[in-house]
């Protein structure tokens, strides 16, 4: 992989997992274009990732400290607000485990969704899921997330696994059915991302049997995932604001199609 190559994987990363557009399906879809190794592929995977998980992390820099802190402060010294940001750092790691358990059971075969024809599909099909959420999740008025609604978005979440399938579209989404408003619904979203690819990072780091990869090129996707990243952020927020996920919707549907018109 050449610094070009590595460049334009980390700005797909960066732009595509923020982006309701599946970042998987779109990395799936390039290193096939590009020819690139399965060896390549898994490792810049992870490290593009790492790097949009830091720019989530900086983004929600304020969110995410005031909620480990009140999920590590007692009982005694925890005030209403504490208790609040507790309850829903709570909430997020309940909303992590549906994708942990298909992540585990699907582990074995989930390579068999890496294809272009598959991803095709799923794109397809993401389309369709962002012209349902704007159209029958756009007004909800809930401020505060609940036991089950996190285990919804959870279970939104688990389905993204699949290359293809937008995490933050699904998650936002999930959200967004149960009656959150969007933009609450946004942020749980993207707070729940947190653990999650802290899990998926962790978990494919240990399992990587070999890697084929020159570090200055991953670096170099590290730091464009991370950059773009927080761009797409911001982007996202905005749209989601103005209900416009059915935008997204359209493009995933004309990519969709354009990679089935390539495979046949």
């Amino acid at each position: 992989m050449n610094l070009v190559e590595a460049f334009l994987l980390g700005a797909i990363q960066g732009v595509t997992e923020w982006l309701p557009i599946s970042s998987s399906g779109h990395l799936v879809l390039a290193q096939s274009l590009l020819d690139l190794t399965s060896s390549e592929n898994l490792v810049f995977d992870l490290i593009v990732h790492l790097g949009t998980l830091l720019a989530v992390c900086v983004y929600f820099s304020k969110e995410l400290g005031r909620i480990i802190l009140a999920m590590l402060t007692k009982k005694e010294k925890r005030d209403a607000q504490l208790d609040a940001l507790r309850t829903l750092g709570f909430l997020l790691l309940v909303a992590t485990v549906p994708a942990g358990v298909a992540g585990l059971v699907l582990s074995s075969t989930i390579e068999d969704f890496f294809g272009i024809r598959n991803v095709g599909i799923a794109l397809i099909v993401n389309g369709f899921l962002l012209f349902v959420f704007s159209r029958y999740g756009s007004s909800g008025t809930k401020r505060n997330a609940t036991l089950k609604d996190a285990l919804v978005i959870g279970l939104f979440q688990a389905i993204s696994i699949i290359p293809g399938i937008s995490r933050s579209g699904s998650t936002i989404g999930g959200g967004m059915l149960r009656g959150l408003e969007r933009e609450v619904a946004a942020v749980f979203a993207f707070l729940v991302s947190v653990p999650t690819l802290v899990g998926a990072i962790g978990y494919g780091a240990l399992t990587l049997d070999s890697y084929d990869l020159d570090m200055i090129a991953a670096i170099t996707g590290l730091f464009v995932a991370f950059a773009t990243g927080l761009i797409s952020i911001q982007y996202l927020l905005k749209f989601v604001k103005k209900g416009r996920l059915w935008v997204f919707g359209v493009y995933c549907i004309v990519v969709g199609l354009l990679a089935l018109a390539f495979v046949y």
